[in-house]
């Protein structure tokens, strides 16, 4: 019967052009397998969310890229992908490029974007450090802050490398002993000890996209408003509507 309701919403959402998505549109959530998924992968790929394949199944690459997507916009930090963000994905505006290849790190949305070129960026979950008190390596208690400021990649670990306050999966240090490295635990929050983790995936792609004396610029951009419930007269893609109803 609910399949039934679904395929009598979206046919009508086509005969009125669209404006609004089906009443019955659902969420997306982790460990679901379909050819919407497949075409959320190709959606977040195209706006640098996404690198993994199209294989239709929601899995932790699709679900870091979701909250990627959720980060990036100020919405709600959630792997689940909403009936709403289908609207704020059209609506995307690409990301501003200086003109040179650089890392910019975020602190308050917890995002890398790494400019490749001329609308071409990468956009990367993220931990950074979580503000607490721990003891480093000279015994001394410190706060787990990640450094703010303009910085270049100085050093390369092309595998594993054990410290003593865990594994860093290819690190790049770019002050000291911070690094931005691949990790097995990338929350939606600050939980490092001052590195900037993302997961191991992306790591292996960053590992073979990176270079020495590359800029990073670390920061704070105050976050970002979520944007309004969509009112839209624009209909939505006509096989995405479609895809809906399978």
């Amino acid at each position: 019967m609910r399949g039934r309701r679904v395929v009598a919403s979206v046919m009508a959402a086509l005969l009125v052009g669209a404006a609004a998505l089906p009443a019955a549109a659902d969420a997306m959530d982790p460990g679901e397998r379909s050819n919407l998924v497949s075409h959320l992968q190709r959606e977040l790929a195209e706006h640098g969310f996404y690198r993994g394949p199209f294989d239709g199944e929601y899995g932790p690459m699709t679900s870091q890229a979701v909250m990627a997507f959720h980060k990036h916009l100020g919405l709600e930090r959630s792997f689940s992908w909403q009936p709403d963000d289908w609207r704020y994905l059209q609506d995307l505006q690409p990301v501003a490029y200086g003109g040179e290849r650089t890392i910019d790190i975020d602190l308050d949305r917890q995002l890398l974007y790494y400019h490749r070129g001329p609308g071409d960026v990468w956009m990367i979950p993220i931990s950074s450090g979580n503000g607490e008190r721990f003891v480093n390596s000279r015994g001394r208690l410190v706060t787990a802050r990640t450094p703010q400021g303009e910085f270049r990649l100085r050093s390369h670990v092309p595998g594993l490398r054990v410290s003593y306050l865990g594994a860093l999966w290819k690190p790049w240090y770019f002050y000291g002993g911070y690094a931005i490295h691949g990790s097995s635990s990338v929350p939606a929050y600050p939980a490092s000890h001052g590195c900037v983790r993302v997961p191991n995936w992306e790591a292996d792609r960053l590992s073979t996209e990176l270079a020495l004396g590359l800029a990073v610029t670390v920061g704070r951009s105050g976050g970002v408003e979520p944007p309004l419930r969509h009112e839209r007269t624009q209909p939505l893609d006509r096989d995405l509507l479609m895809l809906m109803a399978e």
